[in-house]
């Protein structure tokens, strides 16, 4: 009962009462609603809004940098952290226990703290930009303020929970099935997709959704490392319902984030339930 309660109370009402308000019920007891501006007001329900938002050419254009920073957040993210995982579990040699703590650092570093760090690496008049001027390269450009800037933040702070997932999907893969492979004369890369890749292909889709779900909806990352403009939603979110005063588009936007986050969960539980030969 208790974790019903919790849930009841800080998600499936607020989420209840924010889809009202974004199909034009506005709550007049609620001064952070009721006193916003350009609010569409219905006795009835109504997609007024959401028509409203998505002939905005400004929403289009966050909405295609959030989609741009995810997709390739994710697709980097998974390349890297796959490579990560399957040297630290089957690579040898004294770099192994180097790189997993490399990949775990980001994991004890605040969101806020490593933007900073990035900034300060990656910023202009960085500290990249220096050592690549102090061997002759010129020309630097800082990808901070820009979309890759968002990109480089996302990978770099989703690492550690991605190859941590990937790894123990790996650990197992039975060393046998991999030295058998090897006796056959299989290639590293036959034994990664005919064997690898098909073992640990549920802890690959877990990474694929939560990392798509968290980059999707990310904040701090985006708004100390990304461009003025165009904003990811989770930004653009925040300034409608403080610096613009239109808390009936955040909302809808809030709405929209969860309609195409719960999309992704419902492909993730599909593919999992397929994986494991059930219907769905």
């Amino acid at each position: 009962m208790p974790p019903l309660a919790v849930l009841t109370l800080l998600v499936l009402l607020p989420a209840f009462d924010a889809l009202r308000f974004s199909l034009g019920w506005v709550p007049e007891d609620n001064v952070s609603y009721a006193s916003g501006l350009n609010l569409i007001r219905s006795s009835q329900p109504t997609l007024a809004v959401f028509g409203r938002l998505f002939s905005s050419a400004s929403f289009g254009r966050d909405l295609g940098l959030t989609l741009f920073v995810t997709l390739t957040s994710v697709a980097l993210l998974t390349v890297v952290s796959y490579a990560l995982a399957v040297y630290a579990r089957f690579g040898r040699g004294r770099w192994v226990g180097a790189v997993r703590t490399l990949y775990l650092l980001p994991m004890f570093i605040p969101g806020i703290i490593a933007a900073y760090a990035i900034t300060t690496f990656y910023g202009d008049h960085g500290l990249l930009q220096a050592m690549l001027e102090r061997v002759g390269v010129q020309g630097y450009h800082s990808p901070i303020r820009q979309s890759w800037g968002i990109v480089l933040g996302s990978v770099w702070t989703g690492i550690p929970f991605a190859v941590l997932m990937l790894s123990s999907g790996l650990d197992g893969v039975a060393e046998e099935q991999i030295e058998a492979a090897r006796d056959a004369g299989a290639s590293f890369w036959v034994i990664l997709w005919r064997i690898v890749l098909p073992l640990n292909l549920v802890p690959l889709l877990i990474v694929l959704t939560f990392s798509f779900i968290g980059v999707f909806g990310s904040f701090t990352i985006p708004y100390l490392l990304g461009p003025a403009a165009p904003n990811m939603l989770g930004v653009s979110m925040q300034l409608n319902f403080g610096a613009f005063r239109q808390p009936q588009v955040a909302v809808a936007m809030a709405v929209f984030s969860f309609l195409v986050c719960a999309l992704v969960g419902y492909l993730y539980v599909v593919a999992t339930l397929r994986q494991n030969g059930r219907r769905v």
